[in-house]
């Protein structure tokens, strides 16, 4: 199981394949596991895994369900800053772990579940093994959580050169949060894309007529 979820496993997953709790805790004790996070461990020795906060954070929301069984559903998606993380994009803080999931399920401390309902498939991707929001949802996102201009702009500067995004689909999708960034109730979406890139210090590739 370990090698299909970055050698992590929960105390609920080995409880199912007849390990129990105190096993975990004995094998961590003696170093052939390491404690990742609460009710988390990692094969001592397994390569190092990039963003091993979100992962952990992901598998504790639902520690009884393996990694590749939750790549659909709202068992977790991964958004906002931390999706910018998965994606390389831009240069939020680090810190607290963002996701999208059901209502009934109980993060730890130090993640933000946000609710979201309707959450569209095509607006998820997989990154990692991670279910994510795609680039234009995380920046559709940022934006309505308020996000300052400058962090938004550079998302969305680094989400075009890596090809993530078509900047004309995105200003067409953006347009209505204009006025929360201190433009004219008339501006547009070029508008709005444009005010966030030079908050960034970025050149403005948006095409013109979104």
């Amino acid at each position: 199981m370990t090698t299909e979820q970055w050698g992590l496993i929960t105390t609920e997953q080995a409880e199912q394949v007849g390990v129990e709790a105190a096993s975990l805790d004995a094998l961590a004790q003696s170093g052939v596991l390491t404690v990742a996070g609460a009710g988390v461990f990692q094969l001592a020795g397994a390569p190092l895994t990039p963003h091993l906060d979100i992962k952990v954070a992901w598998l504790q929301l639902e520690p009884g369900t393996p990694a590749w069984q939750r790549l659909t559903g709202n068992s977790g998606v991964i958004s906002h800053s931390s999706a910018c993380r998965l994606h390389g994009l831009g240069d939020l803080p680090v810190g607290t772990v963002e996701m999208f999931a059901d209502a009934s399920l109980t993060a730890e401390a130090g993640v933000r579940v946000h609710q979201e309902p309707g959450l569209d498939p095509s607006q998820i991707t997989v990154v990692d093994g991670l279910p994510v929001t795609t680039a234009e949802r995380t920046i559709t996102d940022l934006l309505h959580a308020g996000l300052d201009g400058g962090h938004v702009g550079g998302v969305v500067a680094d989400a075009a050169r890596i090809g993530l995004v078509d900047l004309r689909t995105v200003a067409q999708q953006v347009a209505g949060f204009a006025s929360a960034y201190g433009l004219p109730a008339s501006a547009s979406g070029h508008d709005l894309l444009s005010h966030l890139l030079a908050d960034a210090g970025e050149p403005d590739p948006v095409p013109v007529g979104d």
